[in-house]
Order: structure tokens, then sequence, then C-alpha cells
């Protein structure tokens, strides 16, 4: 029996400065296998479910688009926590389409990028899901474009509280329009950060922003009251992973988490997308 086991890393995109722009992946994964079978069939923790998630419906859709009944068993394994600013939906897209596309033996990165990125709507979670690392996205007039830049940290702490944020909500709250003097501010801090990381340096200011993070903390007011006290009580660049509410800081910090949040400390992954297993 034919069965494929593809896996891939949680994101955090909008690094401070960087929003819709750069993202790094990170050692927490999603597992998906597909199996031949005789029917559809999906199974999740070992129970069988309605098949009706992001991941079944991006299988199901491949593999009849390439000409295969969809007679197969998807087995999925979820490690990242959804809605909490951890790239959970690029995982699944990415996890689904590299199973699919690993099952019929088609995986091809950069194709899988491409669809992915129409999938899901912008490159800057997707891009570190597929290629790993710390990538720099932008989605030109034709096509979604990612670079890779060297990582000058290796971990990140991740502050993560008992409430979610919708990437709707999350993108709702934010101003339609900006000053000059806030792009300008963010123009600046992003190009210094990613020319400290060329340097395989941390430079704290990069990380300051404008645009984005002040409007997604507003959504809870315990998450803008702790960003607030790491900013105070931390030397480490901090930041809103993703579109929140988890908050990061690069490499450790003796800072606890408040009662009720998880604080973990998270490895920067320099695999994407992994072929774990071939039969």
């Amino acid at each position: 029996m034919r069965s494929v086991t593809i896996s891939a890393p949680a994101t955090i995109a909008n690094l401070g400065s960087g929003f819709d722009t750069l993202g790094t992946a990170v050692e927490l994964r999603n597992f998906v296998t597909i199996e031949e079978s005789d029917r559809f069939e999906v199974v999740e923790s070992g129970i069988v479910v309605a098949g009706k998630d992001m991941v079944s419906e991006v299988v199901k859709n491949f593999l009849i688009e390439n000409g295969y009944l969809p007679k197969v068993r998807i087995l999925k394994t979820n490690s990242i926590p959804i809605r909490k600013g951890l790239g959970s939906s690029s995982a699944a897209i990415v996890s689904a389409l590299g199973a699919a596309m690993s099952f019929l033996n088609r995986l091809n990165l950069d194709k899988l990028f491409e669809m992915a990125v129409k999938i899901e709507g912008h490159p800057d979670n997707v891009a570190p899901a597929v290629y790993g690392g710390l990538m720099v996205s932008a989605s030109l007039s034709q096509r979604a474009l990612s670079i890779p830049i060297g990582v000058p940290f290796n971990e990140i702490t991740v502050f993560i509280p008992p409430f979610e944020n919708s990437t709707e909500k999350a993108r709702e709250i934010l101003p339609k329009e900006i000053s000059l003097s806030q792009a300008i501010f963010n123009l600046q801090r992003l190009a210094i950060l990613i020319a400290g990381a060329c340097q395989g340096k941390i430079i704290k200011e990069g990380f300051e922003d404008e645009l984005h993070q002040s409007k997604r903390l507003s959504l809870h007011q315990k998450t803008m009251d702790f960003f607030e006290y790491l900013k105070c009580n931390t030397h480490n660049p901090v930041f809103v992973c993703g579109s929140g509410p988890s908050i990061g800081v690069i490499g450790k910090t003796d800072v606890r988490e408040p009662n009720g949040w998880k604080k973990t400390l998270l490895k920067i992954s320099i695999d994407g997308l992994k072929d774990e297993k071939v039969n």
C-alpha cells in the first residue's frame, strides 16, 4: 500500500517592521499522511472526522484536478495551535499540497509555493513553511517572490495566550491609509533589520513598527499590557507573532508568562516542508 508522510513547520510572519514581508519557520510541525484506500476517509488524532477542513479540501481538490479518484485515507497530526499567530493555516495548506504532490510523485517546491500562495492569499507565511529559514517575500504584479536571508538568531521565545485572534479581524482593524512619516518609519527599520540579518546582526530597533502591531495588540488589553511589560523587562527584540495574539521575543528571556498563558522556546527551522516517509 502506497503511503507518504509530509510535515510543514509553524511560521512567524510580520516580524516587527516586516509587515506582510518577513517570516521565519520554527520547529513546531504538522504532519499529513496520505494512504491508498478503498474510500475517502480523514483521521485526526486516531478519530475519523468529517473531512471538511483545509487539509482535506486541498488534498481532495489537488488529486481530482490531476485525474486521480480521491480514494485515500488522510491522517493528520496537528501540533501548531490555530489562530495564535503561528501560521497554522499556511502549514495546513503547505503540508496538504506537499503530501498530495508527493503521493502522485509530482513534488516541486517552487510549484507548491505558487499554488499555496494562491490559496492563502499572501506569501509571507507560506514561504518559510515551504523553504524554511528566514524569508523576505513580496506579491509582485505577475507572481509572488520569496528570497532567503541569513537568520541572525537561533530561537524565539513565544508567549501564547489562552485566547485567539481571527486573521480576518486582525486585518480589518488595520488602517486603510497611513501617513508618510509612518511609511518612512517602517521602511527604514525593515531595511536595517534585513541589512543587519545579512551581516549576522540583530538590530533591536529593526523590530519597531507603526503599521500593525499596536492595532492588533488593542484587540486584547491583556496582550497589550504584557507586550509593554516585556519591552520594559528584556533587552531582546519583542514583537507580535503574525496577526497575534501570541508575542515573540528573540532568543531566551527570564520573564515569566502570565497566568493561563504558555511560554515555549522554539528553535528556528532551517527546513521547511519535509518528506518524513515514503513507501
